[in-house]
């Protein structure tokens, strides 16, 4: 295993065992005045320290109740995609063959963020996308800013039964 390989699998094991949910006073404002970022990825796999890469990014800014941005980008892999993403997904790989890598989208991504002071991060299933996202950060030699982050997979198993 690479050197580089053997730090996202690191890096993705710490953020694994990290709580990943936030509480309302770790936004230090009203809800309304707080800006939330809704993530979802699709990749090529489950795991980044694996081979799998992000394949598209998709994102809602929301404050207020109001969609205030929008962000939309297919991301070459750099490899092939296999035949059970395509059928989940619907990505193909004539759909990422002139997409840019994620080095070249991951800085306009965080633009769009926004500072992690004022933006909180909403993911389905959160460490899975940030986990992605982060060993993205790594591979491009960025910083990951530490965002709040709501991950609206705990918030439904607390609401909901098993059965729902």
């Amino acid at each position: 295993m690479s050197e580089q390989s053997s730090r996202v699998k690191r890096v993705v094991n710490e953020e694994l065992s990290k709580p990943w949910q936030s509480t309302l006073q770790d936004f230090g404002r009203a809800l309304q005045d707080t800006t939330f970022v809704v993530i979802d990825l699709e990749t090529t796999g489950g795991a980044p320290h694996l081979g799998a890469a992000i394949t598209e990014i998709g994102a809602l800014k929301v404050r207020g109740g109001e969609i205030i941005g929008e962000f939309q980008r297919f991301v070459n892999p750099g490899h092939a995609l296999p035949d059970f993403i395509t059928a989940l997904t619907g990505i193909t790989d004539s759909m990422l063959f002139d997409a840019p890598t994620i080095a070249e989208i991951l800085p306009t991504f965080f633009e769009f963020l926004g500072s992690h002071h004022e933006t909180v991060l909403v993911a389905h299933n959160a460490p899975f996308d940030i986990g992605f996202l982060k060993a993205a950060a790594i591979e491009t030699e960025s910083l990951w800013p530490e965002f709040v982050i709501v991950d609206t997979v705990r918030i439904a198993r607390s609401a909901l039964g098993r059965d729902e």
